[in-house]
């Protein structure tokens, strides 16, 4: 199997489950309603909505990393989700973050695999191996965040 089939669905995976943790995004956040995915706790300046619109937001990122882009990361870094008014807001961000995901995942499949030893950019020493890896450990950190936030909040 080549490389970036592998690291792509290990990518879905994080979301979708059927991962070597045995935890996802999606299952985790699946019972969460608008109301607890903003609600703050004593553990982490973030919410589960933050966290979730901050994974959206990295996972473009790196789209525009594989399209040889060098963006500039803003001091709010992705943790600037919009108020949540309902459900439907939530399911809203919920999707398209999943959707991300599965564009990310697709785009690394088709990347060509000479490539992953590249730079992405000449102005920053990181390959796009290492960027793709990196976005996977990054989901699975946010993800054992979430976690334990809805741990919190559902012991409330």
């Amino acid at each position: 199997m080549i490389i970036t089939n592998l690291i792509a669905q290990h990518l879905k995976q994080v979301y979708e489950g059927d991962n070597w943790t045995d935890v996802s995004i999606e299952a985790s956040i699946k019972d969460i309603d608008w109301k607890q995915a903003q609600q703050q706790t004593e553990a982490s300046p973030n919410t589960i909505a933050s966290l979730i619109h901050h994974l959206l937001y990295w996972n473009g990122i790196i789209m525009q990393r594989m399209k040889g882009e060098t963006p500039v990361i803003p001091a709010e870094n992705g943790y600037d989700v919009p108020f949540l008014n309902s459900d439907e807001e939530w399911n809203v961000l919920k999707e398209k973050t999943h959707q991300s995901f599965k564009t990310l995942a697709e785009a690394i499949k088709n990347f060509p695999e000479e490539k992953l030893t590249g730079n992405y950019s000449p102005a920053i020493p990181s390959t796009y191996y290492r960027n793709f890896q990196g976005i996977i450990e990054h989901a699975h950190y946010h993800l054992g965040q979430i976690v334990v936030l809805k741990n919190l909040i559902e012991g409330a």
